[in-house]
């Protein structure tokens, strides 16, 4: 590659669904175009800018992520990255059609939340508490444990549980979540 031509190792992934026509009632279609053909795109071409001829140049997301957190010079590459990994995530999670939680899924959560119900208030309160910009995950721990976190801005449970940069973390998306809470569409 020339230099002065950033790397475009990274590239954002193909949708599940088509963006074309929104993922009504949660998502427009100007909003998934914004949060993937703009956003998600912005982020990806900072990560190849910022990584370009440094040791982060071609690692994935996820190692970009846990290499440069405790460095605060690489801080733009943080947020960056982070943002990047947490949107794509969120976007890859959504469906076009509503569907219910695998039941081995579903089984698990309400073992451990006591009840499929008492989960989805739990991840709802966690969502509803965040102050300003953030995320509610379903994580795994490595003995197999389901929390809710929050994180905060474009951090994510990559950085927040550094013991281990390859933890499971459980994508969960719930197409009524909007009728609970009012519709609330971008």
């Amino acid at each position: 590659m020339q230099r002065g031509a950033t790397a475009q190792y990274h590239q954002p992934a193909v949708l599940p669904y088509p963006s074309d026509k929104g993922l009504a009632p949660f998502l427009s279609a100007p909003a998934v175009d914004f949060l993937y053909k703009m956003r998600q795109v912005e982020l990806i071409t900072n990560v190849n800018r910022l990584s370009e001829g440094t040791e982060n140049e071609g690692k994935s997301l996820a190692n970009v992520i846990f290499d440069s957190a405790e460095d605060p010079s690489q801080a733009a590459l943080l947020n960056n990255a982070s943002q990047a990994w947490n949107m794509n995530f969120f976007l890859q999670s959504l469906t076009n059609e509503p569907m219910a939680p695998h039941e081995s899924v579903r089984r698990t959560i309400a073992e451990q939340f006591g009840s499929f119900d008492r989960f989805r208030e739990m991840f709802e309160q966690h969502a509803l508490a965040l102050f300003g910009n953030g995320w509610t995950w379903l994580v795994q721990s490595e003995s197999g444990k389901l929390s809710v976190m929050n994180t905060f801005n474009a951090t994510n449970p990559l950085t927040a549980i550094r013991s281990n940069p390859y933890s499971k973390v459980q994508g969960v998306s719930f197409s009524n979540i909007n009728r609970r809470i009012g519709t609330r569409s971008f």
